[in-house]
Order: C-alpha cells, then structure tokens, then sequence
C-alpha cells in the first residue's frame, strides 16, 4: 500500500482563518505623494533622455572608418570620457580589491565568501574591458 507524504496528508488540526483588513488613512501623505511623483519624473526622463540626446557635432563633414574621441572635457563626449576612465582605471579596482580583501577575510572566518569574490572579479573583468576598449580606440585613431 503507498501513502502519500507526509506534507500531503491534511493536518488534524483546522488553521485558524483571518480577516486582513486594510485601514484607508484619514489623511493624504502629501510627502509620500510628492516623492511618488519626483521618483516618477526621473524614471520617465530616464527613459527620454536617449530621445533627446544629440550626437558629437562633427561639423560637416561625416566621420567613416574612425573612431572619434571626446574633444574636451567640458564637453558631454569628454565628460563621459572622462568618467569612463574614472570608473575602469581607479573605481572599479578599488572596489575589487575590497571585495577580494573581504572574501578572504569571510573565507578564514568560515562564512560564505563566493559571492565577494565573484564580485570582485567581475568588477576586475569590467576594468580590464574598459582598458581594452580604450586601448582600441586610441590605436584606431590612425586608421583611413
């Protein structure tokens, strides 16, 4: 004779029913409101932006077969240059660094560690992506 499992089989005992009942606030949370819409405008500007966004100016005459590097750093092409650097040469080894030095440290103490160290990995794969690509764009400068 088979029996089912004992997580299928009906407990002897009845649960107990509960009514949830949701309390309308007698007052509007006007803050709550206000964030809710600021919170709002940024996603749907996030979401424009790409739209609105203009391309480097090049005057004229159309760059093909170059790549084109940020002019200066007050303009947006030098700004996210420059960020992008920021980020892959001194943020994103810092941090792995830290997350390494924090795995090792959960590793001797016995606590889980795999998720620092990928972290820190990743974040030394992002760098080294981002090195790379500057690389191969300052290399293509010379190409007709």
């Amino acid at each position: 004779m088979r029996t089912a499992p004992a997580f299928w089989r009906r407990s002897g005992v009845s649960a107990a029913t509960s009514t949830l009942v949701f309390q309308r606030p007698d007052q509007i949370n006007w803050v709550r409101v206000t964030l809710q819409f600021a919170l709002g405008l940024i996603l749907l500007g996030n979401l424009l932006a790409p739209f609105a966004a203009t391309a480097q100016n090049l005057g004229t005459a159309p760059a093909f077969g170059k790549a084109v590097q940020g002019q200066q750093a007050t303009t947006v092409e030098g700004t996210v240059l420059n960020v992008v650097n920021w980020g892959c040469n001194v943020i994103a080894p810092v941090i792995a660094i830290a997350c390494l030095g924090i795995a090792g440290w959960h590793f001797k103490s016995g606590r889980g560690y795999m998720g620092w160290g990928v972290s820190g990995v990743a974040l030394m794969v992002i760098s080294g992506l981002g090195r790379m690509a500057e690389g191969f764009i300052t290399q293509a400068q010379g190409i007709q």
